[in-house]
């Protein structure tokens, strides 16, 4: 009999697309995603070698990997344990390869293989803390020597924590700038450090701006001054040494 989750993570593309009213189109997405995500993480792919592989874990509807398609000497994968998701990913990204496939057994039968992972809104659907453990563990081991995942998560420090907890029922957790950390240290990566969220125009800067004021002022107003990372997500990377 299936469970819940195995359930909700087969239909995932329904719920997605409720969740998404722009549509699951690569071509519909704001430009702006796409801007942010160059903001974000595009010195870091920029790193890899003309013929490195970039693994996405939890493609989704492959709106990252349709941005990383823009630099066509990189070789593109993707896995999701959605099929529905999956195809959608192979038309976001033609050239990437795409596999429907769990995640864990994937990146464990892929040694040493990929110079970047992204991991991206992923972690919170593992339904055990030995899944999520396993899952970076073998993500590690994916990556060459000197390879780097780029991981985001829901954040717990922001105020709207619980929403982003509950707004899907394959949510298992979320977590802080410093759990974060930790996982990461657990599964052996190295120079791990959190990666700023930007905005590609000036109101989101200034929205952004507001955002952290509002948190700031919140926590010392609690007497607790350490959490550092208070946007709604929180992303950071680490790298194989």
């Amino acid at each position: 009999m299936s469970t819940l989750h195995e359930i909700a993570t087969r239909d995932y593309t329904e719920h997605y697309a409720r969740m998404n009213p722009a549509g699951l189109a690569a071509d519909q997405v704001a430009k702006r995603t796409y801007r942010n995500m160059e903001a974000m993480y595009g010195a870091l792919v920029d790193r890899l070698a003309p013929g490195q592989a970039v693994l996405d874990v939890g493609c989704g509807a492959g709106f990252l990997l349709h941005w990383l398609s823009q630099r066509p000497a990189l070789r593109l994968w993707g896995v999701d344990a959605c099929e529905g998701q999956a195809e959608h990913a192979r038309l976001s990204a033609p050239r990437a390869k795409i596999v429907a496939q769990d995640a864990i057994d994937f990146v464990e039968r892929q040694p040493s293989s990929f110079g970047g992972v992204f991991c991206i809104d992923m972690l919170e659907h593992m339904q055990t803390e030995e899944d999520c453990f396993r899952l970076l563990q073998g993500i590690h081991d994916s990556l060459e020597t000197g390879g780097f995942l780029i991981c985001r998560v829901p954040n717990a420090a922001h105020i709207l924590g619980s929403f982003s907890r509950y707004i899907d029922i394959t949510h298992h957790r979320i977590f802080t700038s410093h759990s974060l950390r930790q996982a990461f240290a657990a599964a052996g990566f190295k120079d791990i450090r959190m990666i700023p969220h930007h905005s590609s125009s000036w109101l989101g800067k200034v929205r952004l701006g507001i955002e952290y004021l509002f948190h700031r002022l919140l926590f010392l107003f609690a007497g607790y001054a350490k959490a550092d990372i208070y946007t709604q997500n929180v992303a950071a990377v680490g790298f194989k040494r």
